[in-house]
């Protein structure tokens, strides 16, 4: 009895074995990673942060060595800072990645002002498929930045802007792209004035 359950398992092990070397059950091969230098790493990883909402942005820093990323600055909370941290490990050619961004509470306000901003900007069709469109904020200060096409678009943007709780001014520094004028039509610039309890804008 002993004998055959010595030649069972015997029988188990060559069977598990062979069905491994199968062509059906092989290893997956990587798929190979693009030739990526630090300065793509670092561009690709910028640009992931910035188009983010969850992450602050404007206060952290990128750092690439042979592909070990390092990112450092500071942010709102931790889980600001976690989510910086996945958003860099994905892209393609990180061999590595180091965290030393820093959590100061006190920027919280501020980023929630900023993702209420974007999001509010988000629902104006003239910016909704804009990516050169940038929003920072500082001690409740907003400033818009980027291009836009036509007048109407930036006194909109910075009319939605100002229309966020929390937000104290905002500055407009949105540049309005050239267009070609309409025949026997000019462009006008009607500024947007700040008036009883409206918040200011700065052009």
């Amino acid at each position: 009895m002993k004998r055959l359950t010595q030649c069972f398992f015997l029988w188990l092990a060559l069977f598990i074995v062979n069905l491994g070397m199968s062509p059906a059950f092989a290893a997956i091969p990587a798929q190979p990673q693009p030739n990526m230098t630090d300065e793509m790493i670092q561009s690709r990883i910028e640009m992931l942060l910035r188009a983010d909402n969850r992450v602050n942005w404007e206060l952290l820093h990128v750092k690439v060595e042979q592909g070990h990323v390092t990112l450092f600055g500071e942010v709102g909370s931790p889980e600001e800072k976690g989510w910086a941290e996945s958003i860099a490990s994905i892209v393609p050619g990180v061999t590595g990645l180091m965290n030393n961004v820093i959590v100061e509470p006190a920027l919280a306000p501020d980023h929630k002002i900023r993702t209420e901003v974007w999001t509010t900007l988000k629902q104006i069709p003239a910016l909704q498929n804009n990516r050169t469109l940038r929003v920072s904020v500082h001690d409740g200060v907003v400033t818009l930045q980027g291009d836009v096409r036509g007048t109407l678009a930036q006194q909109a943007a910075a009319k939605a802007a100002a229309s966020v709780d929390g937000v104290q001014k905002v500055v407009n520094q949105l540049e309005v792209l050239a267009a070609a004028p309409r025949t026997g039509q000019a462009e006008t610039r009607n500024p947007i004035m700040p008036g009883d309890g409206e918040k200011q804008i700065v052009p």
